[in-house]
């Protein structure tokens, strides 16, 4: 609870400041000890060799190999590639949620930018940088490193929750240095949570500005107080992660992917790609190639539409593990997606009032001219 105040009175700290004096300023530090401290802990797990003679096998060049190596033997790779909920959860958990794609967050910052800046490179150098991060830094710490010291059995099937939470304060503890190597690696996934968080905030207090028009202090004050009771609410539901874990699902992932579709089809066929390519060449320091836009417009929809379908096919016609089953038995699951409706309504009728206000201000403008 302590950690959690810490976390929570940070973020809303560096919020109020404001986006160049807050999260500018925390991330402009954060993000290259984020990487420090990454490269430490990975240089330790690379050097690990063979800690254990008496296990030849689990050594760091099989963990390398469990990561990257397909897994075609007992057709295990096949099986995984049609696997529809695989496919959800890597567009929307780690591509979309990790890319801040989907949800409001991208189109929140872009709309600070002005009109010649680069969009182009931008997004390639954030997209780079995100994914180096996750994968070649995270990846190569998190999964080697529990190969070697618990094998197949205790790698396969975890989560990341699992593998960040459960199994590698396991190996910390037996890897010589653990104590040092552990405390770099949860500092630094303390330092990806806020600056992720952060970029979480930011888009509802610039709804709650621009659009309710409410000052700064107000805008935190009701933020926070939201903020406040859905982390209660994780916390006293908090038996089996149940509560986390359902709006991790239906928020985190499920959302955010519908919503991404929906993106990706409005800015193909609504917007169009003529002009929406136009807009992203517009200053751009490396010409963005217009395969791009019908990639955007034909590929990107039909694979997103493709997996949702075979998705929820598979969910309906599973026994275990279904969401919608688990969200009929399950009271807490319940509950947790009514307060998301609830928060989900709550803000609908904040842009239902922003709207309002922008129509008000525009028509105040317009007569102003005349």
């Amino acid at each position: 609870m302590i950690a959690l105040a810490i976390c929570f009175v940070l973020n809303f700290v560096l919020i109020y400041r404001g986006l160049s004096k807050g999260i500018e300023k925390f991330c402009l530090f954060a993000m290259p000890l984020l990487v420090v401290c990454a490269l430490v802990v990975l240089g330790r797990v690379l050097t690990l060799g063979t800690p254990d003679p008496a296990q030849p096998d689990l050594n760091v060049l099989n963990g390398l190999g469990y990561m990257w190596n397909p897994k075609t033997t007992d057709g295990s790779f096949m099986q995984s590639l049609m696997n529809g909920q695989m496919w959800l959860e890597a567009t929307g958990q780690q591509i979309f949620f990790s890319l801040s794609v989907g949800f409001g967050i991208i189109i929140t910052y872009a709309s600070y930018l002005k009109k010649d800046d680069d969009v182009a490179l931008s997004s390639l150098t954030s997209n780079a940088g995100n994914e180096f991060c996750e994968v070649a830094l995270g990846g190569l710490i998190t999964i080697p490193a529990a190969f070697i010291f618990l094998g197949t059995a205790g790698v396969a099937g975890q989560g990341t929750f699992d593998l960040g939470f459960k199994v590698l304060p396991q190996v910390f503890e037996t890897m010589p240095g653990g104590r040092v190597v552990g405390t770099l690696f949860f500092f630094l996934l303390f330092l990806a949570a806020v600056t992720s968080s952060l970029s979480m905030l930011q888009p509802a207090i610039a709804l709650l500005e621009e659009g309710l028009g409410l000052g700064r202090k107000a805008s935190v004050a009701m933020l926070g107080f939201i903020t406040l009771v859905g982390s209660l609410f994780v916390v006293f539901f908090s038996k089996n992660l149940m509560a986390l874990d359902t709006m991790d699902f239906w928020v985190g992932t499920l959302c955010i992917f519908l919503l991404a579709t929906f993106q990706t089809i409005l800015f193909g066929w609504g917007l169009g790609i003529d002009k929406g390519m136009e807009e992203i060449n517009r200053g751009a320091s490396i010409p963005v190639p217009r395969l791009v836009g019908y990639v955007l417009k034909y590929v990107a929809p039909i694979y997103l539409i493709t997996i949702f379908v075979v998705w929820l096919y598979q969910q309906i016609t599973a026994e275990k593990g279904n969401y919608f089953k688990a969200l009929a038995n399950e009271q807490v699951a319940q509950l947790s997606v009514g307060f998301i409706l609830v928060v989900a309504v709550l803000f609908m009728l904040f842009i239902a009032q922003s709207v309002k206000r922008w129509e008000k201000l525009e028509r105040q403008e317009q007569e102003a001219k005349r």
